[in-house]
């Protein structure tokens, strides 16, 4: 069995391991109390395993926070589920204290006109005919004549065309989101991130389109599915009770503890934080990739992603046409999308609308708060859309979204197998590297990584176990 380097047992002294790591009552370490750790830990501890969360922040729930400021409550993450949410399922009452609401998304055009989000054929109708006609024209070109290279910029201009493309201010939010132009993105963003417009764009769906455009149909048909929006108050009380839930069980939960190092130790691992060290019979990691590939080999993964700053504003008045959700096709601005919670909350006991507003940060750069706040504030004010806007605060949330560089498949397989080689089971959507947009997508993936992992077939210890080896 490996013990801990010198220098662990100068920080840890005294300590040595009081489980051996087969042990029946040695943990599966779970590293991230995000919905992928917390899905794990509901999965695998219904199993009858022993689990030990192990999260870095003070509270669960990972990316998905709120933050009080006086009478606002802010957020950084997705609130919004289905009616039937996968996440509902991982403690009782879940879903009563998410209230029903009415998504109303819009965007800001090019030209800074506010229509609906996503792109619809029926917003072109409004282009001048003249240019309407060319834009028909440039697709028609665009199917027989582009040639696909592997970049985001190529397969783009051959299902829109370069009118569509640039017109409906896609280019503008692509380019704004991953700091670079389109030509430098691998297509798989095309097939990962942007689903709808995948969907929309193949052969059959633009025939249909295109008839019900000649035929002045709506675009959308049948019923929305229902939605319901994170509790008023918070994140706090679903993973509140989620935690709860799985603590009832026997699950174990550190908190506020940072994960540094995962060294093999006998046919397990220790799992060395700036707290303890930590005896596990295996390792979950739904943690960002990087940041296991550093725990396991010291080095970085070389798999580059994008930060997300979050900016918390308020302001005396918003556009009432903006809707609950806007994104910013525009050729200008930085931010890429704001969610209005005083129209998702209405009963606040404040005059003034509130929002967040999302502004991802080019790879190695440090956050800019006020720069940013500064730039959405005239931006916004300029188009006419808002007054008064103060910023209240911000947030960041690191290793938000995967970059996908050329190329990036080939190396994230790597990277994937050196971590799995190593005996880490990564899961969801940071331990997987990947974009995942909705917690029941990461939910069901969990559940398929876990059932492809090779586990010890090992009992649950009782609920007082422990196996802290340091303090």
């Amino acid at each position: 069995m490996s013990t801990v380097d010198q220098g662990l047992a100068a920080k840890f002294r005294g300590s040595s391991p009081t489980e051996t790591s087969g042990s029946d009552k040695t943990p599966i370490v779970i590293l991230g109390g995000g919905i992928a750790g917390l899905s794990a830990a509901d999965t695998l501890s219904a199993r009858g395993y022993n689990i030990l969360v192990i999260e870095s922040s003070d509270k669960c729930g990972g990316t998905h926070r709120s933050t009080e400021i006086g009478p606002y409550t802010f957020d950084a993450g997705s609130i919004f589920y289905e009616d039937n949410a996968r996440l509902f399922s991982l403690a009782e009452g879940l879903r009563d204290l998410c209230p029903p609401v009415r998504r109303v998304q819009r965007r800001i055009t090019p030209d800074g006109q506010l229509k609906h989000y996503p792109i619809e054929p029926r917003d072109l109708m409004s282009w001048p005919k003249a240019r309407l006609a060319v834009a028909v024209a440039d697709l028609l070109w665009s199917r027989l004549a582009q040639k696909q290279d592997g970049t985001l910029e190529a397969i783009c201009r051959k299902r829109l065309g370069e009118t569509m493309f640039a017109g409906t201010g896609l280019r503008s939010y692509i380019t704004r989101f991953n700091h670079m132009p389109p030509g430098e993105i691998d297509e798989e963003f095309f097939f990962h991130r942007m689903g709808f417009i995948e969907k929309a764009t193949r052969g059959r769906a633009l025939m249909q389109s295109a008839f019900r455009m000649l035929r002045k149909k709506p675009f959308r048909r049948g019923k929305r599915s229902p939605l319901r929006v994170r509790p008023e108050a918070g994140f706090d009380q679903l993973f509140d009770r989620i935690k709860a839930q799985l603590e009832a069980r026997g699950v174990q939960f550190r908190l506020a503890e940072t994960l540094q190092t995962i060294s093999p130790a006998g046919d397990g691992f220790d799992i060395t934080t700036d707290k303890s060290v930590h005896r596990a019979a295996s390792v979950i990691g739904a943690l960002p990739l990087d940041t296991l590939h550093r725990a396991l080999f010291g080095t970085s993964s070389e798999l580059r992603s994008l930060d997300l700053m979050t900016l918390f504003v308020s302001a005396s008045r918003l556009d009432p046409e903006a809707g609950n959700v806007l994104f910013n096709f525009h050729e200008t601005g930085r931010w890429k999308r704001a969610t209005i919670y005083s129209r998702l909350y209405s009963d606040r006991d404040t005059t003034r609308e509130f929002l967040a507003a999302e502004v991802t940060l080019p790879v190695g750069h440090s956050p800019d708060p006020e720069a940013a706040f500064a730039d959405f504030s005239a931006h916004l004010s300029g188009l006419g859309l808002a007054e008064d806007l103060r910023l209240e605060g911000h947030t960041i949330v690191s290793s938000a979204y995967p970059l996908y560089m050329p190329g990036r498949q080939a190396d994230l397989a790597r990277i994937l197998d050196k971590v799995t080689g190593a005996g880490v089971i990564p899961v969801g959507r940071q331990g997987r590297f990947e974009y995942l947009p909705t917690a029941g997508g990461v939910i069901a993936q969990v559940a398929r990584e876990l059932d492809a992992a090779a586990l010890p077939d090992r009992p649950a210890a009782r609920p007082d176990d422990r196996t802290l080896i340091a303090v």
